[in-house]
């Protein structure tokens, strides 16, 4: 793949992403954007208890809040990550008196499961809930609940489809078309394709499947010839990768979607075959092996999973009377060849992107997205 190939893919996608998400992944050059001019807040009078501690230009007041986090699953390496993002960050909140306490309860991928979760936040009387969902719309009426017992609800990741919530979200479908494009282009838009989806049920992998079956659909020579339910996961997708390759014939891509590489690559070398063509998912299993290929020639790309600690930063901000909009858009991290031997040294089990701090949340997301 030529230079020119990926300048050309990392600006049409630039081009789609509103704002850079969690700390971009690779120094890609971003467009300049001329930010509106935000007055500093003045205090009408000073009051003892709201002592103000500054964080980069900004200043967070002390604060008697209680943050929880409804995660829908933790079954994978992104979300176990994403988890350790939101625990970082309200640990540093806490020490710092923004926050007074933060409550996180993980479920089993069931929307009965995150129902009760988001009750058992009303009932405790927690101030803003985060919430990574199981269902687009099947968790309307518990939040709504929420949100009349003036409780905001912060959905991000895996979003909702309620006007009451707030929704941090990536731009997955433009990104992931983008995707699918560029590899069935290296394959002149013909050869046989496995599908790999992710989380089942989650708002997210229902877009980034739509995206690549539109790619599918507008070549013809392109032949789905399997679709597998890998969740995410390295293992479960090894598995059932491992079931069905036997009776398949000659694969020349995998549209997959992230956390499953390793396991992609796992089922294919030990079946004795050639690792096909397939999107990078920005781990460190993923990169070590990539950086170990002369030619195998693809982008890794993936929603980093300290998108969790922009959500806690966001919810404090709305909890301390922040214009902040219902919709704040995030943008995909994208990793060259070139730019792989950065991530050399990143750990199996991690994937690329670094917490986000309060002023990043102000100056990349909120403040962008009031227009």
């Amino acid at each position: 793949m030529s230079k020119k190939l990926i300048a050309l893919f990392v600006t049409l996608m630039m081009v789609i992403s509103m704002v850079a998400g969690c700390a971009p992944a690779a120094p890609v050059e971003e467009p300049v954007v001329e930010e509106p001019v935000v007055e500093e807040p003045v205090a009408e009078e000073p009051v003892e208890e709201l002592v103000a501690e500054e964080a980069g230009a900004y200043e967070i007041p002390q604060g008697d809040w209680v943050i929880g986090l409804s995660n829908s699953y933790y079954g994978n390496t992104w979300r176990k990550n994403m988890v350790d993002s939101f625990t970082r960050v309200a640990e540093e909140a806490k020490a710092k008196g923004y926050i007074k306490d933060y409550i996180i309860q993980n479920g089993d991928g069931s929307v009965n499961a995150q129902i009760a979760q988001i009750n058992s936040f009303i009932l405790e009387g927690v101030d803003a809930i985060c919430i990574n969902a199981a269902s687009a719309t099947a968790l309307n009426s518990v939040i709504d609940k929420a949100v009349e017992a003036g409780i905001p609800c912060i959905a991000f990741d895996s979003t909702v489809d309620n006007a009451n919530a707030y929704c941090m979200d990536f731009d997955n479908g433009p990104f992931y078309y983008r995707m699918g494009d560029y590899m069935a282009k290296q394959l002149d838009y013909k050869g046989n394709v496995v599908v790999v989806r992710g989380v089942s049920g989650s708002k997210p992998e229902q877009i980034m499947y739509d995206a690549y079956m539109q790619v599918i659909e507008e070549h013809p020579d392109l032949k789905v010839i399997a679709t597998v339910l890998g969740e995410a996961d390295a293992t479960v997708t090894q598995e059932e990768l491992t079931k069905i390759l036997p009776s398949l014939d000659k694969v020349d891509m995998v549209f997959n979607q992230g956390g499953d590489t390793w396991g992609i690559i796992q089922a294919f070398e030990q079946a004795g075959l050639e690792v096909p063509l397939m999107s990078g998912d920005n781990s460190g299993e993923f990169i070590k092996w990539w950086l170990e290929q002369e030619n195998y020639d693809t982008l890794s790309m993936r929603c980093a999973p300290c998108c969790a600690s922009a959500a806690m930063w966001t919810a404090i901000s709305i909890l301390n009377g922040e214009d902040v909009p219902k919709m704040l858009p995030l943008g995909l991290s994208v990793i060259t060849r070139e730019d792989a031997p950065l991530y050399a040294d990143l750990e199996a089990g991690v994937i690329a992107g670094a917490d986000w701090t309060y002023e990043q949340v102000m100056d990349e997301i909120i403040i962008p997205a009031r227009g």
